[in-house]
């Protein structure tokens, strides 16, 4: 008894969902009619533009160690990154030559600061500079690659 009166509330509830666009034969198979007109299929070879995006990147800050993660669309090559003061400047192994700059929270020991890459991923590990001797704001330099 519950199981037909299951039954027959599923089944309006599909008749009244389907009733715009079709509707419920009475096998319970569903039909659905469209109109069509004005929709067409695109062209072969049509170019969808410009659709490159810009890297996505997110800062994690630790208080002593900032990290900064750099998603990029190339995998082949690993990319230059060089400490300008308090800006971080990453340029991407590619032929166009794409860079991004980050801005650095305080001023870096560029000797103990790295970056890994792996699979398009770019993790900056960035730590605080103690003295001025190796300190991002008076040495321009690379970082190293672990």
């Amino acid at each position: 008894m519950i199981e037909d009166d299951f039954d027959k509330m599923v089944r309006r509830m599909f008749e009244s969902f389907f009733s715009r666009s079709g509707g419920l034969s009475d096998e319970g198979s569903i039909t659905i009619r469209t109109n069509l007109e004005g929709i067409s299929a695109p062209s072969i070879g049509m170019n969808p533009g410009n659709v490159a995006t810009a890297p996505m990147v997110e800062k994690i800050d630790l208080g002593d160690t900032c990290v900064f993660v750099v998603e990029t669309a190339s995998t082949n090559q690993p990319p230059m990154i060089r400490a300008e003061g308090r800006e971080l400047i990453v340029e991407f192994g590619t032929e166009q030559g794409e860079k991004v700059n980050l801005e650095i929270p305080y001023a870096i020991d560029v000797d103990k600061s790295s970056f890994s890459f792996r699979n398009g991923i770019i993790e900056i590990h960035l730590l605080r500079a103690a003295d001025d001797s190796s300190s991002s704001d008076t040495t321009e330099r690379y970082l190293r690659s672990i």
